[in-house]
């Protein structure tokens, strides 16, 4: 479905906004409140106008290709109806996934999002096609932000809050449409926070949400592994009360909810120490400790539906060892009733921990980070079932 990119709401098909973003125009300037709520600045645009479909239209409606500016003459920019904010010109006609990270501080959402977009380079590849950054679209230095930080072996700095980190990828064509992948990535003050400084709103318009449940905000697991990983970064607010403030965001929305067991290199270190989860690490057959299938004996890349519910099956018992039985709850459970179509995950990242300001120092050995792309792509159409 075509969405903004920013504040996810679907692109109205009997409307379009265009504006002036020249800076150089001469045009009187003016603010736009919504757009700002949901950057954490101030957004001003130009010239403005609008092209409505006729009431008496039959048939398809498209507005006009272009626009210009009668103050500078220079072509006007499509805009969100709801948000003003800019859009890709062919976002008509395009397919927008639209994927927000959200958990407490130091869980690494913004290390996550820098894996999964190497990571996911390949995979669009293997599909035949590629991966690009829409950085006009974009409230990101991707490569500064994100990517950089990894090839040079740095952790990374925490998401400001109350700043919007939006990024948009063209993923071409697959599957004979047109697709793209918007990204936002949430700072944990803005989710602990009692009233959030941005506009998330956009949440319950996701098309997935990625929680990311930090293994190590456990007490008991942080001593478990006192000596075996080095010391963490301090943690954030207790899981279930972020995840409690997600849901409230979401409203009576329908995203889908990823809830994934991050930093579970961590927890596979407990394999051959006493602990009570330790069992199930041992286990060489389970899924917690197998890398994703995404191809077939026979066909190319695909999604491998039985193997993706035996792992949120395994998460969540193991969820409920961590003593995180009310997470559990607040998804099958919820007190408003809206019960989301949910999975559960487990991802690690690095492969190991950081240590200080340093990334592993035998490199990054990711696991499972595409497995909730790879989910909500199988269930908009983009990619088949593995047989």
């Amino acid at each position: 479905m075509s969405k903004c990119p920013l504040c996810f709401s679907d692109v109205d098909p009997g409307r379009a906004r265009w504006q002036c973003m020249n800076r150089e125009c001469a045009g009187p300037a003016s603010p736009e409140p919504l757009a700002t709520s949901y950057l954490g600045h101030e957004m001003t645009v130009k010239q403005r106008r609008e092209e409505v479909r006729p009431s008496d239209h039959r048939g398809a409606w498209a507005p006009r290709a272009q626009q210009f500016c009668t103050d500078c003459g220079v072509s006007m920019t499509r805009a969100c109806t709801v948000c003003r904010y800019p859009l890709p010109a062919d976002v008509g006609e395009s397919d927008v996934v639209c994927v927000a990270l959200a958990g407490a501080r130091a869980t690494g959402k913004s290390v996550s999002i820098g894996v999964m977009r190497l990571f996911l380079e390949k995979f669009i590849e293997e599909l035949r096609s590629s991966l690009d950054f829409e950085s006009r679209y974009s409230e990101s230095d991707e490569d500064k932000e994100y990517v950089k930080q990894i090839l040079t072996g740095m952790v990374y700095p925490p998401t400001p809050p109350g700043q919007a980190r939006s990024l948009l990828y063209s993923m071409g064509q697959i599957n004979g449409k047109r697709r793209y992948l918007a990204l936002r990535d949430i700072a944990g003050e803005d989710l602990e926070a009692a009233e959030a400084k941005l506009n998330l709103s956009f949440l319950g318009r996701a098309d997935l949400v990625i929680f990311l449940f930090d293994p190590l905000a456990i007490k008991s697991i942080q001593d478990a592994l006192e000596n075996l990983i080095p010391r963490q970064r301090a943690v954030g607010q207790e899981p279930q009360k972020v995840l409690q403030t997600v849901l409230r965001h979401m409203g009576a929305g329908r995203p889908h909810l990823a809830i994934c067991l991050a930093k579970v290199d961590a927890l596979q270190r407990l394999a051959d120490h006493n602990n009570p989860i330790s069992p199930v690490f041992a286990n060489p057959g389970t899924t917690l400790m197998r890398e994703s299938v995404r191809h077939g004996v026979t066909s190319g890349p695909g999604y491998d539906e039985h193997s993706a519910q035996l792992l949120s099956e395994e998460v969540r018992s193991t969820l409920m060892l961590l003593n995180g039985t009310v997470i559990v709850n607040m998804v099958e459970n919820p007190a408003n009733g809206n019960i989301l179509p949910h999975r559960f995950f487990t991802t690690s990242a690095l492969g190991g921990a950081a240590d200080g300001e340093l990334l592993p120092p035998h490199g990054i050995t990711p696991f499972r980070v595409l497995d909730p792309l790879l989910w909500i792509f199988h269930q908009k159409g983009m990619i088949p079932s593995i047989a």
